[in-house]
């Protein structure tokens, strides 16, 4: 997903307002998972405009601050050999293979080294997704295995993670996998605006139940920022 000046503008005044997806998404009469969903996953693509309303008046600003200028053109409907990847005039769509990682717990700061991990499974994506959805590298993306709970309730124990390795300088609030001193854990990140010559960052989670902390940018060491989840149901 390229980076969407509404979707960071939402973020930031969630965290201005001390606010979670979650109570979010409740506060304008949605699902628990709503705008989890509209920033993470790019679903639905706009806002409408009820919801827009909604969420300007909790966080704050104008409806029209939340408005894309541009509405994306629906989708043509299409017959059932292209829902099964293969067009009337073209060939299956090209799949990759996406590598899904166990982590060594001695791995450091190159988690992802050749010698500190095990390739446990395959995921086999199309192509085009992750070029022109994710705006990856499809050859840069990872698979991780979600552990613990600091993420309730965005993020579930054995949910899975599709984490581009490239992008070390994620925007405020974004979801990165980083290495924390101990092992490979997700969270979200902001700056931290102090007098200090050295940037600090804020690292959160989603849970309540364990407190954020700060900590020297030069000390967190970003493995990659989360494009997509995979939860179980």
């Amino acid at each position: 997903m390229r980076h969407d000046p509404i979707r960071q503008k939402i973020r930031d005044l969630l965290w201005k307002r001390g606010l979670n997806m979650r109570e979010a998404s409740v506060a304008v009469d949605r699902n628990v998972s709503y705008l989890h969903s509209f920033l993470e996953r790019n679903c639905p693509k706009v806002l409408s405009y009820r919801d827009a309303h909604k969420l300007a008046e909790l966080l704050g600003c104008q409806a029209e601050e939340l408005h894309h200028a541009e509405r994306p053109p629906r989708r043509k409907a299409v017959g059932t050999r292209r829902r099964r990847g293969v067009g009337p005039d073209e060939g299956p769509v090209p799949l990759v293979g996406i590598p899904e990682f166990d982590v060594e717990a001695s791995a450091g700061p190159g988690a992802l080294a050749g010698e500190f991990v095990t390739e446990r499974a395959r995921w086999f994506l199309p192509e085009g997704m992750i070029r022109y959805e994710g705006g990856s590298d499809p050859g840069a993306i990872r698979v991780l295995r979600v552990r613990g709970e600091s993420m309730e309730p965005e993020l579930s124990e054995g949910d899975r993670l599709l984490v581009d390795t490239t992008c070390r300088s994620p925007a405020t609030g974004e979801m990165v996998v980083l290495w924390d001193g101990c092992g490979l854990v997700v969270k979200r990140i902001e700056p931290v605006h102090e007098s200090e010559a050295a940037p600090v960052l804020r690292v959160k989670s989603a849970n309540p139940d364990y407190a954020d902390y700060t900590c020297l940018a030069e000390d967190v060491h970003i493995v990659g920022k989360v494009l997509w989840t995979v939860r179980k149901v």
